[in-house]
This record gives C-alpha cells, sequence and structure tokens, in this order.
C-alpha cells in the first residue's frame, strides 16, 4: 500500500544493511524465542489462532509485536496433522504487529488468521487463486467507496494504490492478496485499513508481509482458495496449551481473535469425554464448550458460575447454544442454553431463567418488559408441585395443573392476603388481563379471581358471588367493580360482598343474588335476611311494567310510577305461580271476607274458602260486568287455564271462557265441567251466553263448532256437525227425538251415532244420516261421560226400533228469528242458536286488560 511503499522509498539506501542485520532488528528485551516448527505446533493445536482446517498454512511470526522481522514457514496438512514444506523469512509492518487489528498508517500488519483467494502480479505462475494479471490501468482502492480495498482498473484517486507502478519497482512482481478487512473473512470497514499483501521484493512496509520473489511464486503455485496464513509475535501465536487442531473449539477461539479477543490465553488443555461427547477448554476469560448437538461456544464471568451451579452440561441446562449476548437494559447480558438460559446484570446478578417461567417471562418482553430481571433462580417445592421465580417488580408462579402466570402489583398483594398458593384461591390461571372498564384489570386463578381498578382497588371474587356478578355483567354490568371482599358470618351461614352499584347476598340454602336499588332499600326497611322476608332467592327480574325480586318469605316488587312493594303469605304464593302479573303497584289491602292486592296486570284475591287467584285480562272484565264477588261467580276458585286457543277460570257460581275469536263468556258449572272434560276440543269456545228455560227445564249454549244441551233427566251433551243438523231439522229438543242422552259414539262399520230420549241419528262413512225412532219406551240415554264418537262403544236400546228413516242429512228448518241469547230468555229450539251466525268476537284480552277500579 502507499504507506508502505513511501517507507520502502527511505530504506532503499539501507536495504543491504537490514538484510544482512536481520536478526538485531528484533525489538529484543521482551522477546521470546522463535518459533522454527510452528507445523508441529500447528499439529498439537497449540497455535491461539485457527487454521480452519485448511490444507496448506503459511506461518509470518516475529519474536515481538514492535519487530517487523518475521520467520515465514510453510506448512501442509499431513495425515492428522501438519508438515512443513519450506522456510523463509522476510519483513512485516515497519512497526511489527499489531495486537489484533491494525488501520491506515499504523505500520503494523494485523495478527491473526487470514485467507488467500485472490493474487496479482507481472503473469500467472500457475496459481489456483483468482489472478490479476497487472496493466497500466491495475489499481488497488484507498479511496473511500465501493472499490476500497479492492483491485479494479481506472485512473484511480489519490490514495488508490498503482500497482503497475509498483510491480515495476520490484515489489509486486508477484503478490498473494490476504483477506484482512474483507470478504470472505470479514465485512470491508472504510477506512480500516487496504492491501495488505503477501508480496516480492523483501522490504519492511506499512502492513505487508513481504519475501523472496521464489518464496512468493511457490505459495502461488502451490496454495488454493481458502488456504490460510497465520501471522504474528510468538507469544501471540503459539500456547503450550493443546487442542485439536482442526477441532471446533480450535476454530472457535480464532474466530473471537485468539489472545485477542475475550478469552485471552488458553489456561488449559482441550478435554474431551463430557457429557454427549461433548469437550471444553479453559481461558483467561472464560471457557469453550463444545458438544456434536451444539457446536462450540464462549462462557464467562457469572454466567459461567451459575452454569456450573446447575451442574455444567450434566445439569438441567445442558451445553450452551449461543455465546454471551451482552448489550442489554442497563448493561445486562444472556446466554442462551439447550435446557433454557441465563440472565446477568450488574444489579441482579446471573439467575437461571428455563421451561414454562422463561415462555411467560418472554411474554412480558424480557428485562425489557414491566417485570424487568429476575432476582431469584427458580424455587421449587411448593404446593402441587409448583415452583416461582421472583422479579424486580413481580413474580412467575407455576404449577403442574395451571402453567406460568405472572403474578405483580395490588392483585400479588391481595393474593398474598389470602395465603397464596396455599390460600383459598389456589394458584393463579391467568397471567393479569388488562383495559376494562374505567381501567380496570383481573387475573383468574383455580377457585376465583381478584379483581382492580383504580377507583375501587384490588378484591377477591369467587364461588357463588362471584357467579352472581358475573351474570350481572361483571364490570361492566350495572353492579360495577366490587367495594369489598366477601363478608362472612350473616345469619345461616350467609355472606355478602358490596359493589360499586349494589350487594351481592349467598347463603347455603338460597344461593347467591344480586340487591341494589329500590328494591334492596325496601328489603333494607324489613331487617335485611334478618327480617320477615330473609334472603333473596332471586335476582331483580323483569316482569310486565316493573321488576320483582324473590325472597325466602315473599317478593318485593317495583315500577317506575309506583314504586317498591312487597308481596307476602297466600297472595305471594300465588305469584310465585303467575308471573305474568307484572309488579305490585300497591300493598297488600285487607276486605272483609280475605285480602287482595293490584298488580299492573289485573289483581290477586285471597279468601280463606277459595284461596288466592289471579284476575286479569278479559276474563278479568267480564267478572267485572257480572260485579265481581258480589255478583252470581263469587269468588275465583282456580287460576287461568290455557286450553285450545284460548282461556277459562272456574268461580264459586260458574267458569269464564275467552278465546280471541268469540271473546268471553259465562258459562255455567255444569256446560264448564262438559268443556274441561273434553269438550272444549270438539265444540270450542262459546259464542254465545246460554238459553235457558227450555221444554223440561232445560238450556242450551251455542259454541264455534256445535252446541251444548242439558235437561234434569238427560245431563250435558254436545252436538255437532251433521247430527246436530239432523236433529235440528226433526225439530230439536222439542221434536220426536226429544233431548240427547249420550254423546256421540263409533257406530258399525265406521259410522257415528248419537242416542236420544226417543231414538237415535247415525250418519254414516259417507256422510249418509238415518233417523231411527222408537215407539214406545225411548233407548236408554248413554251415559254422560261416553268416550269420544272414535272410541266409544254404542249403547244398547231399550227397545227395539219399529221405523227407520235413511236419507241425506236433512237441512232442517230455517228458524223465523234468533232470539237474543241471555240467561233468562227462553227459546222454543236451541238449534235456533247453533245455526245463527257465530257472533262477533269480543276485544282483544290485550285490549281489555287493563286494571278496573274494582278488585
Amino acid at each position: 500500500m502507499k504507506p508502505a511503499l513511501r517507507a520502502a522509498k527511505t530504506l532503499l539506501a539501507t536495504a543491504a544493511l537490514v538484510a544482512a542485520t536481520m536478526v538485531g532488528l528484533a525489538s529484543g528485551a521482551q522477546a521470546s524465542p522463535q518459533v522454527y516448527n510452528p507445523c508441529g505446533w500447528l499439529s498439537l493445536g497449540q497455535v491461539k489462532f485457527s487454521a480452519y482446517g485448511a490444507n496448506r498454512v503459511t506461518f509470518a511470526t516475529s519474536t515481538d509485536r514492535s519487530s517487523d522481522v518475521v520467520t515465514i514457514t510453510g506448512c501442509v496438512r499431513s495425515g492428522s496433522g501438519y508438515a512443513q514444506e519450506w522456510q523463509d523469512w522476510g519483513y512485516s509492518g515497519l512497526n511489527g504487529f499489531a495486537a489484533g487489528s491494525t488501520s491506515e498508517d499504523s505500520y503494523r500488519s494485523p495478527s491473526g488468521s487470514f485467507s488467500m483467494t485472490e493474487a496479482l502480479g507481472r503473469s500467472n505462475p500457475g496459481t489456483a487463486l483468482a489472478y490479476h494479471t497487472l496493466n497500466p490501468n491495475s489499481r488497488w482502492g484507498g479511496e473511500r467507496g465501493a472499490t476500497y480495498n479492492q483491485y479494479f482498473e481506472g485512473a484511480g484517486g489519490e490514495s488508490d494504490e498503482d500497482l503497475w507502478y509498483y510491480m515495476n519497482q520490484g515489489y509486486y512482481e508477484q503478490a498473494a492478496v490476504i483477506n484482512y478487512n474483507r470478504y470472505p473473512d470479514m465485512p470491508t470497514v472504510q477506512g480500516a485499513s487496504f492491501a495488505i499483501f503477501f508480496h516480492a521484493g523483501r522490504v519492511p512496509s506499512a502492513g505487508c508481509v513481504s519475501t523472496s520473489l521464489s518464496t512468493v511464486t511457490r505459495l502461488l503455485q502451490t496454495n488454493r482458495p481458502g488456504d490460510r496464513i497465520i501471522m504474528g509475535a510468538v507469544d501471540d501465536v503459539f500456547t503450550p496449551y493443546t487442542s485439536d487442531p482442526f477441532g471446533a473449539i480450535t476454530n472457535k477461539y480464532g474466530s473471537t481473535s485468539g489472545t485477542f479477543g475475550p478469552l485471552g490465553n488458553p489456561t488449559s488443555n482441550e478435554t474431551g469425554s463430557l457429557a454427549e461427547g461433548g469437550s471444553y477448554q479453559f481461558f483467561n476469560g472464560g471457557a469453550i464448550y463444545w458438544s456434536p448437538g451444539t457446536g462450540p461456544h464462549m462462557i464467562g464471568g457469572g454466567i459461567l458460575n451459575a452454569w456450573r451451579s446447575a451442574g455444567a452440561e450434566g445439569g438441567y441446562l445442558g451445553y450452551p447454544t449461543t455465546d454471551e449476548i451482552r448489550g442489554l437494559k442497563d448493561g445486562g447480558a444472556y446466554q442462551l442454553f439447550e435446557g433454557g438460559a441465563i440472565i446477568w446484570s450488574p444489579a441482579t446478578g446471573a439467575r437461571i431463567s428455563n421451561g414454562a417461567i422463561r415462555s411467560a417471562w418472554a411474554s412480558t418482553g424480557y428485562e425489557n418488559g414491566y417485570l424487568g430481571y429476575p432476582t431469584t433462580d427458580e424455587i421449587r417445592g411448593l404446593t402441587g408441585g409448583g415452583t416461582y421465580q421472583m422479579y424486580q417488580n413481580g413474580a412467575i408462579i407455576w404449577s403442574p395443573a395451571t402453567g406460568a402466570h405472572i403474578s405483580i402489583g395490588a392483585i400479588r398483594n391481595a393474593w398474598a392476603s389470602t395465603g397464596y398458593e396455599n390460600g383459598y384461591l389456589g394458584y393463579p390461571t391467568t397471567d393479569e388481563i388488562r383495559g376494562l372498564t374505567g381501567g380496570g384489570t383481573y387475573q383468574m386463578y383455580q377457585n376465583g379471581a381478584i379483581i382492580w381498578s383504580p377507583a375501587t382497588g384490588a378484591h377477591i371474587s369467587n364461588g357463588a358471588v362471584r357467579n352472581a356478578w358475573l351474570g350481572a355483567g361483571g364490570e361492566n354490568g350495572y353492579l360495577g367493580y366490587p367495594t369489598t371482599d366477601e363478608i362472612r358470618g350473616l345469619k345461616d351461614g350467609g355472606t355478602y360482598q358490596m359493589y360499586q352499584g349494589g350487594a351481592i347476598i349467598w347463603s347455603p340454602a338460597t344461593g347467591a343474588h344480586v340487591s341494589n336499588g329500590a328494591v334492596r332499600n325496601a328489603w333494607a326497611a324489613t331487617g335485611y335476611e334478618n327480617g320477615p322476608l330473609g334472603y333473596p332467592t332471586s335476582n331483580e327480574e323483569p316482569v310486565s311494567g316493573g321488576t320483582v325480586q324473590d325472597y325466602q318469605g315473599g317478593f318485593i316488587g317495583w315500577t317506575p310510577q309506583n314504586g317498591a312493594f312487597t308481596v307476602t303469605g297466600a297472595i305471594a304464593d300465588s305469584l310465585r305461580a303467575n308471573r305474568g302479573m307484572g309488579a305490585p303497584v300497591g300493598p297488600e289491602v285487607k276486605t272483609a271476607d280475605g285480602a287482595y292486592q293490584m298488580f299492573t296486570n289485573g289483581a290477586i284475591i285471597w279468601t280463606p274458602a277459595t284461596g288466592a287467584h289471579v284476575s286479569t285480562g278479559a276474563i278479568r272484565s267480564v267478572w267485572a260486568g257480572t260485579g265481581y264477588e258480589g255478583g252470581p261467580l263469587g269468588y275465583p276458585t282456580t287460576d287461568e287455564f290455557a286450553a285450545n286457543g284460548g282461556w277459562y277460570q272456574t268461580y264459586q257460581g260458574g267458569s269464564i271462557f275467552w278465546s280471541p275469536a268469540t271473546g268471553g263468556r259465562v258459562v255455567a258449572t255444569d256446560f264448564a265441567a262438559k268443556l274441561t272434560s273434553g269438550a272444549l276440543a270438539t265444540l270450542g269456545y262459546p259464542t254465545a251466553n246460554a238459553v235457558t228455560n227450555l221444554t223440561g227445564g232445560g238450556s242450551s249454549q251455542a259454541f264455534q263448532n256445535g252446541i251444548l244441551v242439558a235437561s234434569p233427566a238427560t245431563g250435558v251433551h254436545p252436538l255437532a256437525g251433521a247430527i246436530l243438523k239432523a236433529w235440528t231439522g226433526a225439530g230439536a229438543q222439542d221434536g220426536a227425538l226429544g233431548y240427547p242422552t249420550s254423546d256421540p259414539y263409533a257406530g258399525a262399520n265406521g259410522s257415528t251415532v248419537q242416542d236420544f230420549e226417543h231414538g237415535s241419528i247415525l250418519v254414516a262413512t259417507d256422510g249418509t244420516v238415518t233417523l231411527t225412532r222408537q215407539q214406545d219406551a225411548p233407548a236408554a240415554p248413554a251415559p254422560s261421560t261416553a268416550a269420544p264418537a272414535t272410541t266409544a262403544a254404542a249403547p244398547t236400546a231399550a227397545a227395539a226400533p219399529v221405523t227407520t228413516e235413511a236419507t241425506a242429512a236433512p237441512t232442517g228448518p230455517t228458524p223465523a228469528a234468533t232470539p237474543t241469547p241471555t240467561a233468562t230468555a227462553p227459546t222454543a229450539s236451541p238449534a235456533t242458536a247453533a245455526a245463527a251466525a257465530a257472533p262477533a268476537p269480543t276485544a282483544d284480552p290485550a285490549a281489555t286488560a287493563a286494571t278496573t277500579s274494582g278488585r
């Protein structure tokens, strides 16, 4: 390089003197004896820089760093070692060797092991290296940029070296390029150094190694790309400790800059026979451990000590898989192993990190996360086989059942107050889960959770109380965050927990239920769980017009218009079965006969004789039209029943039946009994009120699909379809047949038969209708409880019929007028009512469900 050649020019006049006194040029007082058999040292692995298994290795060594006179020896690989091929002498940089790397204008050659892959000179002597035949445009890059420390052809700049010129001066007649500060050995650093050659024209230089032309030519003719040169002072190159010259530890040591690197000089031989076939070598600054599975890695300092305390390669960490990696936060470092890692910082020392706990720590960002560095190793032996590790800002806890989870801050303090993993919460089953409403956080445990918010602090949530809170929406619901832990010791073993918006109360008998707002205030006025209502047995539930909450001793209901009222006793029992009544709109009112209480959808009425029953909607309106309990129906004796698309309710003096199509009608007790025993399914709902005072004290009532007819002598029977039509045509109860004495039943050959006082009517499967009259005694009536037509057997007639008429179903006479169906207006024929058009249906019960002023 140019500095080298300028120095050479000043030394040309004294070159002969230099050659004659070369040994005297070596700096004296601290010099070590020259090594003249470096190939033997290399074979024993006693070289601090690796040859990386190269086929040929050239040594250029001086007795000390300040000496520029070097012994140059060529070694060739032979069997498991190296043999010497030749030896010569020459010069290094004018100021000798650098302790490792060198730089421009230092006039020192770099120390180390370098490959040679290119060559240059006047003509190719037959080298396998990439060869540049020099010409007037040949340059070596010294200018900063793309050509720095590279061969190129062109005019060049001031710092670029004119190779053609110096070749003609005898220096670069032949030269091999030493790959210092260039690929493939290392990245090129602009300005670090350039043009380090092994060249002819033996002369001190700015950093090259020079020797005789014949030696350079021989090297070019024998070397292959990847062969190396090892250069430096004897003490920097050789060591009395042995290692495998072709082994991974030697190569690793060389890659760390050997004696100039962090490991310094070897302090032991390479030792093998470790677990899994591994080996190691110690140095001033640590050690190198190698195994077939992990390769060679440096380890030292506190990390080495921590690893050895864990059993080194025979422990659970196994072999290192990386070198120590420095530059962490606050001056920290770490190293990875087969079974984990060791992390070190000045503040916390070296700590082992492995397994699930390490993975959990990784999820926080390692030492850069909120936990910081570990401050202990793992501490084992907890209940259930658990383990934990402390960090600067918290802990990670692991168990076989729950895995590894982070524990920090106020939530950790609350957990600690329960006894950690030995308390009733057990181990954490999640990390903290942040981002809740109001900036809240929670963490799950085996038997509950801890919830924290800035406004309420950290509180424990578990068991049935927790489930009830979650059912109310957790912190996002109307209760908000807990403001206390559970408070135990209530009556009958009860417990409660307070929240921002109320409370949850639990007892063994009733479970956990929410208590809040106006209903809670009303309960408080009764003495809470110690009062007559006892514990709540449900949450406050929405009902028509408001809300209702169940208690052991009743209910509390609330509406926006009327506030909260309690419901107790028999009325409360009825409400339990009839939640559609809605919320109470007033207190219980006592009467002479009993009591009643109004609700948003009606009333519940109670007497000792009838019990408590609901009264609501359209049926209540019909009852009101009769005069409530003061009318002929009296008090209700049942609740409403749903049947066949409508509803009915019984009273002391009858029943009320209602459907959307027909509205509500009062039905006498005997007719109601018939309907509810099966006739309702075929007849449908009443379309008119009953007609009374018929012949022989009879009565009838029209329904959607027929009629009911009754007399004191024959009982109540339904008539419908072709039989009703034929009977009406025969004069109904005033005709030849008289009143029906049976319900329809199945006859022969699939026919349908119904008996009457003076005969019967049969309808065949083809629709043919046959009327049979009796001359004398009428047939014995079939029981009114006969089975439906599809299953009942035909009753036996008292006397054989004497006349039979087989005709198509008669249409019957058209009535002159349809009587008004009232309770007292008699009619000549019930068929008139049956044949009349169905009455217009009453209003939908929803339209008449408003509470009347009556009870």
